[in-house]
């Protein structure tokens, strides 16, 4: 490619904000890694009033939908990226990582519903206010390759069984009940992340080796893992309201210190 060409093609038009997204998700370690593995939040994104609703018909239909965004929030990129899973540094075209040259997000979401200008959405992994510069239905006919070859990414990785036992369980069905998000946020990312791992808050308990505590926002959760059946066991929740972050501001849906005490006076915890 001569040097003319090149220096023509540095730029290439201006990209357009055509709405926002609106979820309660303000910290990206309250995110799943990838959409489209149940563990993410809902959100509706508010079209741009300026563009016509008419732009959305015949998108209902569709059970799924991408999202081609504009991820606000990444300062810089370098060529070469850690994963969160760890391991060797790899180049960053083959990653997901959201530090890149163009930082555009591409997610595959769960449509629900739409109402006028506004697209109600399930399972995603992006923060409060992204910009959305593009959406376009998924078809599964050409969209989904099952049996792909997924390079570095298979890389010792297989699904966990999660379950649930009776005392987690229990104060579980007492956090949905108050709407902590943390059954439908957290959990499910333990069947793809249960060790530790960058960008993952989790530790090992020395006295019992095989089990870990993941802090997750202002809550503990206990599990066990037996990697030889690929199994993670839960075995309780904790408050982590009064230890490293901070007691004076709630962070999110449920961390609140009301909520806290009210737990710990359920079961008996101390905080």
């Amino acid at each position: 490619m001569n040097m003319e060409k090149r220096e023509s093609l540095e730029t290439i038009g201006q990209v357009e904000v055509i709405g926002t997204l609106h979820c309660d998700v303000t910290q990206k370690g309250d995110l799943p890694r990838q959409s489209g593995l149940g563990a993410g939040p809902s959100a509706v994104i508010e079209l741009d009033r300026g563009h016509p609703a008419s732009m959305l018909d015949d998108l209902q239909g569709f059970d799924r939908i991408w999202l081609i965004s504009w991820l606000d929030r990444a300062q810089g990129w370098k060529p070469r990226v850690l994963p969160p899973r760890g391991g060797s540094k790899r180049g960053v075209l083959a990653t997901r990582a959201p530090h890149r040259p163009n930082p555009i997000g591409l997610s595959a979401v769960r449509l629900d519903r739409i109402e006028g200008h506004r697209i109600f959405i399930e399972d995603h992994d992006l923060l409060d206010g992204t910009p959305i510069i593009d959406i376009k239905p998924y078809l599964p006919y050409s969209d989904a390759h099952p049996g792909s070859a997924a390079g570095w990414a298979e890389e010792g990785w297989a699904p966990h069984e999660v379950v649930v036992e009776e005392l987690a369980s229990t104060q579980l069905a007492w956090l949905r009940q108050r709407k902590v998000p943390l059954e439908d946020r957290a959990l499910p990312t333990l069947r793809f992340r249960p060790m530790p791992s960058r960008g993952h808050r989790v530790k090992e308990m020395a006295e019992r080796p095989g089990a870990y505590t993941w802090c997750w926002r202002t809550w503990r959760i206990d599990y066990r893992v037996d990697s030889a059946a690929h199994r993670v066991s839960i075995e309780a929740i904790r408050s982590g309201r009064a230890d490293d972050r901070g007691i004076h501001e709630a962070d999110g849906p449920g961390d609140g210190v009301e909520i806290h005490t009210e737990f710990n006076q359920a079961f008996q915890a101390g905080s």
